[in-house]
């Protein structure tokens, strides 16, 4: 049985053709392919002549191949995206080893792998993948040393910033010359992942806006008696709370990681085994303080 699902972004294009998809790469091979129709090349074509695409060196194979017999299927249709974006979700599931076909610009995976297929649409859509004028001169970088997590934090920095880029059949980034330093910088940062990544508790029984205000409450007794004990130990398990809390509905990753943040970094200078000043404890407790009070 399959599915529907439609995705719809700034694009232009729309190709239709027989259904393929990626089977094992062949590295040897002296052909190439379009991923969409799956018309077959010489190595040095690099753009389908029917479809416009791409080419790729990995082989296709029928939709029937997508899962096993027993499996549900589900369709994308990608008809308002370009060729190029096509082509950039292609590589980006093949990377993920995630089973697919196209029928023209429609998308087939197992239902099974609903939810990768959805985050990789997600990773390209944030990304407007602008043209480049082929008057300007350009640079190209190869991404083949990149994981999966890497290569979505070039897509979305290369968007936050407004770099002009393309893709070539190979997957290889091309920017502008005179971008190449901003590029440098993003390359450069790749290890250290994105705000949007991070993860927080897996959820407590308690209801967050009461956590919430229990630790304002502790930080106000704490930053008139540093050094009293219930003081101290109500923030302690407060913040031991915090930190098992999922993102609370309605509030920003930037947000709840600076409350879980800071609540962990007073929680671990309150439970210090060295001497801790009064004065880096009210300190710590009123920027945490000041940042709550917009939220309760």
């Amino acid at each position: 049985m399959v599915s529907e699902k439609n995705v719809a972004v700034a694009g232009s294009g729309r190709h239709d053709g027989p259904v393929n998809t990626h089977a094992d790469s062949s590295p040897e091979t002296d052909v190439v392919w379009c991923f969409q129709c799956g018309s077959e090349y010489d190595l040095d074509v690099e753009t389908c002549k029917e479809c416009g695409v791409p080419t790729t060196d990995v082989a296709p194979t029928t939709a029937d191949d997508v899962g096993d017999a027993g499996d549900d299927q589900m369709a994308y249709e990608l008809h308002e995206w370009t060729g190029q974006g096509r082509s950039l979700l292609d590589g980006m599931l093949s990377r993920l080893n995630v089973e697919h076909a196209w029928q023209g610009a429609t998308l087939i995976v197992r239902e099974a792998d609903e939810e990768a297929v959805d985050a990789s649409i997600a990773e390209i859509e944030v990304v407007a993948m602008p043209t480049l004028d082929p008057a300007e001169p350009t640079i190209v970088y190869e991404l083949d040393e990149l994981d999966d997590q890497q290569h979505g934090r070039l897509l979305r920095r290369l968007g936050d910033g407004g770099l002009n880029h393309a893709f070539d059949g190979n997957g290889d980034l091309f920017v502008y010359e005179r971008d190449e330093a901003k590029v440098d910088e993003i390359f450069s940062g790749l290890e250290q992942a994105d705000l949007s990544e991070r993860e927080f508790g897996e959820g407590i029984s308690e209801d967050p806006l009461s956590v919430i205000t229990d630790m304002f409450v502790a930080l106000t007794r704490l930053r008139k008696r540093p050094n009293e004990g219930k003081s101290v130990v109500n923030v302690v398990e407060t913040a031991q709370l915090i930190e098992q809390m999922r993102l609370p509905y309605g509030m920003g990753v930037d947000v709840w990681s600076s409350v879980v943040d800071q609540s962990a970094d007073l929680s671990d200078l309150l439970t210090s085994d060295e001497v801790v000043g009064n004065d880096e404890v009210e300190e710590k407790a009123a920027a945490l303080h000041g940042l709550l009070r917009r939220l309760v």
